[in-house]
């Protein structure tokens, strides 16, 4: 009976160290795969990061693109607007030398937030001698009184 006793109590001891093996393979196998998994969502974070960039990125560019074509489009109603302005002021329909006046004053007049600006030469705005900002037809006065852009004009 003592030797049975014996036999159980090794039987038992060799079960719980099988029992205590196997729970700790068990153990390394949950930790790596945790692990892998914690690896993975790193991964999936930046791939998400990675398309957030580039959705904004194709976002800015769309945007972008439509801000090129509105601008020279207003840059484009402008220039008709200086020609017919031009026309007028001259008195006739003959536009020849309209093309080398605009190449000369083109950098004087902005377009910024949907507004036509005329500018001096460091940037700021100019005005006219009642305090007004500048319209076109100032402007076109203004180039009819300055010694380079007046003889573009006829008497």
């Amino acid at each position: 009976m003592q030797s049975e006793k014996n036999q159980d109590q090794l039987d038992y001891k060799a079960l719980l160290a099988n029992a205590k093996q196997a729970l700790k393979l068990e153990y390394q196998k949950s930790a790596a795969l945790a692990s892998q998994l914690q690896a993975i969502k790193t991964q999936l974070e930046q791939v998400q990061a990675e398309n957030k960039t580039l959705r904004e990125s194709a976002y800015e560019d769309i945007i972008k693109h439509f801000e090129a074509r509105t601008q020279a489009a207003e840059a484009l109603a402008l220039k008709t607007e200086v020609r017919q302005r031009f026309l007028e002021a001259n008195g006739c329909n003959d536009d020849q030398s309209f093309d080398t006046l605009w190449d000369s004053i083109k950098n004087k007049i902005q377009i910024q937030d949907g507004e036509v600006r005329i500018v001096a030469q460091n940037g700021t705005p100019k005005f006219t001698l009642t305090g007004s900002m500048m319209t076109l037809r100032d402007f076109i006065q203004s180039l009819k009184q300055d010694p380079i852009s007046r003889k573009f004009f006829s008497n």
